[in-house]
């Protein structure tokens, strides 16, 4: 007899596995073991004796296996999980329903990821959600670890309006002669902080504070130490925090942790507590295993990143050893519904949003200079092996090209999207307009910068600090003075308000729609008041146009994994992409 059996994964990625066991039989054993390796996913668990395998085995092992033995199949039942605690506490700070209804299922799910859509008030549910634990369950202290540095001071500014709980952000430091706060005192500063002892209820961090430092045994520990030091690679950050009485962690837009093989993503998975939530607004911004580190740390995934990778990817290209496509994507987004919270702003009586995609036509003398790099691209392709880094290289010239001539050539070329930007610009300002410029580059940034000098536009790139990018958030947001804000989406296209803008201008297109939508939404969110326009500026004829139609490959994966989105439009999208491949 074998038995399958349905149940909790162990090892296997999904949100319920099928495990194996069959009565031992000299002569049909050997052909049972040879049938079931022929799958390339699954787990043998020597102790027990079982085989897991993923859902999506079943009917292999149905067909194969019925004409060696009688199978006995034990399929797992539904569950109706009753909701045991409710919300008790009268907050500081309004509830939406969807916040409530957030707050509820955060005190009856330890480990969970919230996907609520952008601006739709994720920080207030999980401070809430925190007020509540702390009540309820007694927790001592909630980590924030924030996915994108410039969202401490964000996170302590939140949690002062919505709660009255106390917060401390790890490194923060009063420089008085300059008669400014630091954010970024050094690691042995904010290691001797910790250890210290902290009495506030949340302790917020950055995600780059958990990298990997080699150190002298005993360089954090006060006192002396006697004998020759000795070194090794830790994470001081992570070493002190696990002394803490941290009972709850949130992962703010988690998916900045994407990268399984960095020091931070690693150490981060270390981090654990009773309760741990992961928040973002784009779960997948590029492909479907960029999910894995959420699923993983919430204890949602049971499976290796290398099984993982086998039970959702296609492979193939040179070596068969190139990602080609994915699969079972309807197991992926059971797993992910099963263990997360998403609500879009079709809950919310938010203002309409528009996205207005302007094709500009090049200059003669910009149209001249694109070509001229182009063909400069296609004759270094011909004397290169084209590798990814090549690729990455040349496309990035494109775009540059398409944008502002002046990154790449010394000649004075006047840029066809600057100078239709500051039209734009011009046009809004007069009518008393507050707008917001995107660019991926600091240089389109900078240049504007300088030729609408007279609108004394707040500048936030790279460069800036992270108390500067507060004090022009409340300039931008609370004065009459400052209607222009130019910005990288890097730094503030996640987590950051500015709705005080009702327009926004891309110079350039994000390569990914989950990083896209996530900067339109910094002005379009709770609070913002009148309907909301996004200018997409795309150059005709250039690697532009190429960007907007790959960001809309990606979108028809995110919607269906996510949202569970699949009109005609979504669908003829994702019969395209499997055409292209």
């Amino acid at each position: 007899m074998i038995t399958i059996k349905e149940d909790i994964p162990n090892k296997i990625t999904g949100t319920t596995s099928l495990f194996l066991s069959f009565n031992y039989n000299k002569k049909i054993i050997k052909e049972i073991i040879e049938t079931l390796k022929r799958e390339p996913v699954y787990d043998y668990n020597p102790q027990t004796k079982e085989w897991e395998f993923p859902l999506t085995s079943l009917s292999f092992l149905v067909d194969n296996l019925t004409y060696l033995d009688d199978i006995n199949l034990m399929l797992k039942q539904d569950e109706n999980v009753l909701n045991s605690l409710k919300p008790t506490l009268e907050y500081k700070t309004k509830c939406f329903k969807h916040q409530l209804e957030g707050i509820e299922y955060g005190l009856n799910h330890p480990k969970w990821l919230l996907l609520d859509a952008p601006g739709l008030g994720k920080t207030k549910t999980i401070i809430n959600i925190a007020e509540e634990l702390k009540v309820q369950k007694g927790i001592r202290h909630c980590l924030v670890v924030c996915g994108v540095a410039s969202l401490r001071t964000n996170w302590e500014k939140e949690i002062h309006i919505h709660s009255d709980l106390d917060c401390r952000i790890i490194g923060k430091k009063w420089l008085p002669k300059l008669k400014i706060f630091s954010y970024d005192a050094p690691i042995e500063d904010r290691v001797k902080e910790i250890e210290d002892g902290i009495d506030e209820f949340f302790i917020i961090i950055n995600i780059e504070s958990l990298r990997d430092k080699k150190v002298k045994i005993g360089e954090y520990k006060r006192g002396p130490k006697k004998g020759k030091a000795k070194e090794k690679i830790i994470c001081p950050i992570l070493e002190a925090l696990k002394k803490l009485d941290i009972d709850m962690i949130v992962i703010d837009e988690a998916h900045a942790v994407k990268d399984i093989g960095s020091q931070q993503a690693k150490n981060f998975i270390k981090l654990d507590a009773p309760y741990k939530i992961a928040a973002t607004g784009t779960l997948l911004l590029n492909n479907p295993l960029e999910s894995y580190i959420p699923l993983y740390w919430t204890g949602n995934e049971k499976s290796s990143f290398y099984q993982f990778q086998s039970q959702y990817c296609v492979w193939g290209g040179f070596g068969g050893n190139q990602i080609v496509g994915y699969k079972n994507l309807n197991m992926l987004k059971d797993e992910i519904d099963s263990c997360s919270l998403r609500r879009t702003k079709d809950l919310l009586d938010l203002p309409t949003k528009t996205i207005i995609n302007e094709y500009v036509a090049l200059n003669d003398s910009h149209s001249q200079f694109y070509n001229n790099v182009v063909n400069g691209v296609r004759e270094e392709c011909d004397k290169v092996e084209l590798k990814t880094n090549n690729v990455l290289a040349l496309t990035t010239r494109l775009r540059q090209a398409s944008i502002l001539p002046s990154i790449l050539t010394s000649n004075n070329i006047k840029s066809s999207k600057i100078e239709r930007c500051i039209d734009l610009i011009h046009q809004l300002v007069s009518q008393k307009e507050k707008v917001v410029i995107m660019s991926t580059f600091k240089e389109p940034i900078l240049e504007l910068a300088k030729e609408i000098e007279e609108l004394n536009p707040l500048i936030c790139i790279g460069d800036t600090k992270d108390l500067d990018i507060t004090t022009y958030k409340e300039e931008f947001q609370e004065d009459n003075e400052h209607y222009v804000m130019l910005c990288t989406w890097e730094k503030m296209g996640t987590g950051h308000t500015l709705n005080r803008a009702s327009y926004m201008i891309f110079l350039d297109t994000p390569w990914t729609f989950g990083i896209f939508d996530q900067a339109c939404d910094r002005i379009h969110r709770i609070g913002s008041k009148k309907p909301v326009f996004i200018y997409n500026l795309i150059a005709l004829n250039t690697i532009d146009e190429k960007v907007v139609e790959l960001l809309d490959k990606k979108k028809a994966i995110s919607d269906y994994l996510v949202d569970g989105k699949a009109d005609d439009e979504i669908l003829e999208i994702l019969k395209r992409y499997i055409e292209d491949l």
